[in-house]
This record gives structure tokens, sequence and C-alpha cells, in this order.
């Protein structure tokens, strides 16, 4: 047998059930996700202290710090090709207080690995993109090589024989080498070191002939004429490089290797902690200061909706799958 409430008891509960539906869904949210944040959150960067996704990532932090209310602490966890602290992340509690600043290699990584790591898509929760950039194409100035099309020429003239450096089997910087070269025609050798820097001093030194870099950084070697930029790979030229054309622009139509930053947080964060997060990442976006200091290297603030970064997250595992079994199939 049922039994109703009587009704003066169906009254106090009907006035219940109006308060609550006023409040809005911050009603239904789980408890966590109530008055967050309400302590200080822990942002991870997967690479060692210096580099530009630890500077640039440091400067979101400050900014959404204030956003927030909270401090945002930026902890390095480099190691294992970016492992380390992306799985750090993917282990933390899904309650927004620890998140991740990663890049496209937050993509790429997983596909390295024959054994399984994490699922870029599956187990993060997106909170928005930051940044973008566009890689430059920087060749050692013996070549005497000032255009993509004499480059392409050369290589050709010269089938492997031109070599190209990067920061590591897999990186953007590899891959952004095996999709010019397939555009091209050309064969190019593709030459790993561990890290950046140390490809960068070869190439400064003219042990390696291109390499498909990041701007940050070297635009003083550029300036002073120890490298030579040729182009550079974006949609568009880049605010720091007016004068340069990009890779469609000399030849190669529709060609674009662009990299980028952002912010994801352990699948399963409240939408509406998800919401707040993405709110504060925005915001900082439209910092002056962020939005000066980054168009000076050559980078460009780019915020974007958790949706938008699920969608660029599943386009770029495609688009990587194929460039690696492309460079696979090189090595055969």
């Amino acid at each position: 047998m049922i039994k109703t409430p009587s009704s003066p008891a169906r009254r106090r509960l009907t006035a219940l059930a109006l308060a609550l539906a006023a409040v809005g869904p911050w009603a239904a949210a789980p408890a966590g996700a109530q008055g967050f944040p309400s302590h200080p959150l822990r942002m991870v960067v997967a690479y060692a202290p210096g580099g530009a996704t630890d500077i640039v990532g440091r400067m979101f932090a400050q900014e959404m710090s204030e956003n927030l209310g909270q401090t945002v602490v930026l902890e390095n966890r480099a190691g294992g090709g970016t492992l380390v602290g992306t799985e750090s992340v993917k282990r933390s509690a899904a309650d927004g207080y620890t998140l991740l600043f990663g890049t496209n290699a937050f993509v790429i990584t997983p596909l390295l690995h024959d054994t399984k790591t994490y699922d870029p898509v599956a187990d993060f929760q997106p909170v928005g993109q930051a940044t973008v950039q566009s890689l430059g194409i920087l060749v050692t100035p013996g070549l005497k090589i000032r255009t993509v099309k004499d480059f392409i020429a050369y290589a050709k003239a010269n089938p492997g024989k031109v070599n190209f450096a990067s920061s590591g089997n897999g990186s953007a910087q590899h891959l952004a080498g095996e999709a010019f070269a397939k555009a091209a025609g050309i064969k190019m050798v593709h030459v790993p070191y561990k890290g950046t820097g140390p490809a960068m001093a070869d190439l400064l030194a003219g042990r390696v002939d291109v390499m498909f870099s990041s701007l940050v950084g070297n635009m003083e070697h550029v300036a002073e004429g120890r490298l030579m930029l040729i182009a550079t790979t974006g949609t568009r030229r880049t605010p720091a490089t007016p004068d340069v054309p990009t890779v469609d622009e000399s030849g190669l139509k529709g060609f674009q290797a662009e990299t980028w930053q952002a912010v994801l947080a352990p699948a399963g964060t409240p939408a509406q902690v998800v919401e707040r997060l993405n709110a504060a990442l925005v915001k900082a976006g439209k910092s002056q200061k962020i939005v000066e200091t980054l168009a000076a290297q050559g980078m460009e603030v780019k915020t974007t909706t958790p949706a938008e970064l699920r969608e660029l997250l599943v386009r770029d595992t495609t688009q990587y799958k194929a460039l690696l079994q492309q460079a696979k199939n090189t090595l055969q």
C-alpha cells in the first residue's frame, strides 16, 4: 500500500521543490563543485622548467589565479616523454584542483607506445585551448637557401642528402618535417635529438640542415643571421614575422602545421567546475600582457570551449596516426 502525503505535507513539499528550482543548477552539483574553488589549484607541466610551455603555462597560471580568487601553482613533472606529468593528472581526483597544461605531445605520446598508456579523449576532460603557434622552417645559412621553392629544388636535386633535426622521434617537430616532405615530394633524413636544445645547437653549428621549430627563443638567431627563416607553417603570417611568407603562400597550397597549448582536467570533472575553469582561462587569454608577450615570439592566444578542444584532440589523433605511419614506412 502506498501512502500519499496529507494536504499540508504536500504543500510543504511543493514549496521546497520551488525553492530548489530557484537555486538553479548549482543545487544539483556535486558537493565538491559548490563554491569552487575553495583552495589553491595545481597545474602540471610535463616538461622541465625554462621551456616555452613552462613559460607560457606560468603566465596563464598567474592570470587564472586572479580570475579564480585562488592561487594556481605550476608544477613541473618532466619525464617519460611527457608521460610522468600527464599520467599524474589522469590519476588525480576529478574535482578541478589538478590540471594539465598540455601540448601536441599530449596526443602524440600515447601513439608512440605499444603498451597502453592513456587515452587523450576518454581519460581527460578538456577545459579549453590556450594558444596556437606556427612553426618556423629554420635553415642553416651554409646552404644559402632563402625560399621554400629553393629548398625543395635543392632537396630534389640531392635526394636523401638533406637532413632535418627534431627534439625526438614522434615530436611535433618531427611530424611537421614528415608532413612537409610528403607535401613537397622530397626525401629528407630525420635526425632525432633528446630535446630541442641539442638539436638547435647542431643546427646553429651547421651539422644539420633544417629544423621545423617554435620561434620562441629563436628570434634572436634569425635577427642576427645565424639561422635563415624561410617560411612559417600556419594558416597566416605570424605577428612577429609579418614579412616572412607561409608555406602555403610559398607554393605548397593547403599546408599547415601548428602547435598548441591547452588546459585539461581528469575525466569526470563536474561540468560546473569545467565551466568555471574555462571562464577563467578565456579571461586570462584577454590579458594584454599575455597577448603582447606571446605575439612578439610568434605565438597567438587562442582560447576555445571544452567542446572545441575535444574536437581538436580527435582530429589531431587521426592526423598524427597517419604521419607516424608515414614516418615508420620511411624507415623501412
